[in-house]
Parts: C-alpha cells; structure tokens; sequence
C-alpha cells in the first residue's frame, strides 16, 4: 500500500504525518509532499524533538512539491486542509476517490489538522497530538481493511 500525506509547505504536518504513520504501517509505502514546498527549508527542531519523544525517527528530510504522479501512485492520499483537498480534487477529478481529508478518514470529522508549525509550548502539544492521533486511526482503519476506492 503507498499512503502519501500532503500539507501546505511539506516540512511540518505532512512530514510528522509521514513519519507517524511508517511507525505504524512499516510494509506500507508512505511519502509525502507539499503545495507550495521549497526544497532551501528544512523541517524545525520542534518537529523532529515531537517526533522522537513519539517513537518515531525524524529522519533528513527535502520537502518536495505535490505532481499529478504521486496523486497517481498513491493508493490513499490524506490532506490536512478541506481547501486543500478541495483543490486538487478539482485539479484531478480522476483520482478524487482515494484523495481525504485526514480528519474525515480518521474520526469522520470534516475538519483540518491545525498547522502548529508557528505554534509553542502547550499549542504545539496539543496540535502535533491531535496529528498524531489522526494518523494512528487512520492506520488503525487501514490495518482493518477499510480502504475503500
């Protein structure tokens, strides 16, 4: 299974989410990409810090931007915003069936996964939990089987 997470700038929620969900899912595929990702940034300290305080290794990590070949190779694709999925499910109304909102899939919530990447302290916390969480459902729905495309 190829599970690609895809955010706003592909060095924070995508890449946690990426992360989270390779701990989870070690036979699947799991990549991720950005809308707007510039290869010159890197992912903060922060992130890589919740990530191991998670079990999760915070490896080195190039964001790359979102094409039409990893939306045709992924077999799910989770967004973190509803204006970003909206978006690309207008760009490529073809593959709109695999494409969700990370909330949807995970909790049957239509709502986003807050950025916390300005974010601190407490704020973080709570953001980057609420994430992780969102990930270990949908891995958990996806280890039963309830991929439906």
């Amino acid at each position: 299974m190829k599970v690609l997470f895809v955010c706003h700038a592909n060095i924070c929620r995508s890449f946690m989410a990426q992360q989270l969900m390779r701990q989870e899912l070690p036979q699947a595929q799991v990549f991720s990409r950005g809308l707007y990702a510039d290869s010159s940034l890197s992912v903060p300290e922060k992130i890589r810090l919740f990530l191991e305080k998670n079990g999760a290794k915070a490896s080195v990590h190039t964001p790359l931007l979102l094409t039409k070949e990893d939306i045709k190779e992924a077999d799910i694709v989770f967004f973190m915003e509803k204006q970003h999925l909206d978006m690309q499910t207008d760009r490529w109304a073809e593959y709109s069936d695999k494409m969700w909102l990370l909330r949807d899939f995970a909790f049957g919530e239509e709502k986003d996964v807050p950025d916390p990447i300005g974010l601190s302290g407490r704020a973080f916390e709570k953001n980057a939990l609420l994430l992780a969480r969102a990930v270990h459902a949908a891995a958990q729905k996806l280890k039963n089987g309830q991929l439906v495309l």
